[in-house]
């Protein structure tokens, strides 16, 4: 076993790799993509949102841990990526610009809470569309070049309400769960080439939609505390770091599987 310090220098240590994070303009995906920068890694931030580009010069501004390297770039791109031209004119820029993607984290996602009778098939399809079919348009862009080179690491993000459903967000859920379905698939058909495909699935997490969603944080941090094992609240960087993991290099026997990271609320 080694410390949490020891794990972050033998990461950056490796060879530095292309990294394509998508929405990653804040939250959850700012965090993944602000950690493979800081070991090192080259990093493309993907985001409908033109914020993404203020978040690429913040990442690039920090600058990677000392030691890691020069390899390190930060680029951002405007994508819609629940449209496939836009996935593949967005992947070609990442290509031009930083090399073939070799390290894919699927973190795009929407979530609307509401009662379950309100929900239009326009409303179900956008959020098939922006936590699914997001996933899987990306994906088809990059894998050819990871199956070509032997190597390549996919990450999708799910979400711990698939394990248990949760009320008023019956189409996110719905849509997290086709993410672990698709994660696994994936995983069967990319192992041979060295490929290896996982989901994490955070659970409460203190980020911007979170906010939004629940103002009265003191309220929700009470009632996680009393659900969770671990009490305390859990942070972007917490789910940074099981991503961090996944697409480490001595990671390539585990494909098709889940990582739950929500301080032992679920327990199967």
């Amino acid at each position: 076993m080694t410390d949490g310090g020891s794990a972050r220098e033998n990461l950056s240590a490796a060879r530095p790799r292309v990294v394509v994070v998508t929405g990653a303009a804040q939250g959850i995906g700012k965090a993944v993509a602000a950690r493979f920068h800081a070991d090192g890694h080259a990093v493309a931030l993907l985001d409908i949102d033109p914020l993404v580009h203020e978040t690429a010069r913040q990442l690039a501004a920090a600058g990677p841990a000392p030691g890691a390297g020069a390899f390190a770039a930060v680029v951002s791109e405007l994508a819609d990526v629940g449209d496939d031209a836009s996935v593949t004119a967005a992947i070609a820029r990442v290509r031009e610009r930083l090399g073939e993607v070799e390290v894919l984290v699927n973190n795009a996602g929407l979530s609307r809470h509401r009662d379950w009778r309100t929900i239009t098939p326009a409303d179900w399809d956008d959020a098939l569309r922006v936590n699914l079919r997001s996933a899987f348009l990306v994906s088809r862009a990059v894998a050819p070049a990871m199956e070509a080179a032997g190597w390549g690491r996919i990450v999708n993000l799910s979400s711990v309400t698939y394990l248990g459903g949760q009320r008023h967000l019956l189409d996110y859920v719905s849509a997290k769960g086709g993410v672990i379905g698709f994660t696994r698939a994936l995983a069967r058909e990319l192992g041979a080439s060295g490929v290896t495909v996982n989901a994490v699935l955070p659970g409460a997490i203190q980020t911007e939609s979170e906010l939004a969603s629940f103002p009265d944080q003191e309220a929700l941090a009470k009632r996680m505390a009393e659900v969770q094992s671990v009490p305390r609240r859990g942070t972007v960087d917490d789910v940074a770091h099981a991503v961090a993991f996944l697409a480490e290099e001595r990671s390539s026997f585990i494909t098709g599987q889940s990582l739950v990271v929500d301080g032992g609320w679920y327990l199967d």
